[in-house]
């Protein structure tokens, strides 16, 4: 059967995921811009024990949307709207697994070791050294910056379909006490 609404697991797995996202943004900003020192050494750190962390949690997110399944899209959309919302969820949920694998393998190549929230050493077995790492992670950044453009897209898709559809869309999402 089709659920209705978002589990509370789905609905707690996806803003956990969207609040580290936005956090791992100014985060990989302001350690990309500041001098080398502890400050920048720490916010690296923090930055890739974020990212395991989001990986993590998207892929338990994998798993229960594979066992749960999702709400239909609510009635009345276009096809090209449907389309849409279908290849964008596709690519959100491509891009949350991707973006910190290739965090995590360009760093393992160049930076190594990784370590989760600076305790538990996860470094993966990626040869190449710096200039392989720095390859990585190039594509890295432009799949970061992919991943919160298509972020935006789906905010404000939301909002859309809150504020001018006010078809319950955004309300499926949210947690049971936050029913806007």
């Amino acid at each position: 059967m089709t659920p209705r609404i978002y589990a509370p697991s789905q609905k707690a797995l996806h803003w956990a995921v969207a609040i580290l996202i936005f956090v791992l943004v100014p985060i990989a900003l302001a350690m990309a811009n500041l001098p080398d020192g502890p400050l920048k050494n720490a916010l690296y750190e923090w930055h890739k024990s974020f990212g395991l962390t989001v990986l993590a949690l998207a892929l338990a997110r994998l798993l229960v949307r594979a066992a749960r399944g999702a709400p239909p899209l609510v009635e009345g959309l276009p096809a090209w709207q449907r389309q849409a919302a279908h290849a964008s969820h596709i690519a959100l949920y491509v891009l949350i697994v991707v973006v910190p694998l290739l965090g995590w393998a360009g760093t393992s190549a160049c930076c190594a070791p990784v370590m989760l929230y600076f305790t538990l050493p996860l470094t993966l077995p990626v040869s190449g050294g710096m200039p392989v790492g720095e390859a990585i992670l190039k594509v890295h950044q432009v799949a970061a910056f992919t991943l919160v453009g298509l972020v935006g897209l789906h905010a404000g898709a939301a909002l859309h379909h809150h504020l001018v559809r006010r078809d319950g869309t955004l309300r499926r999402m949210l947690p049971e006490q936050v029913k806007a």
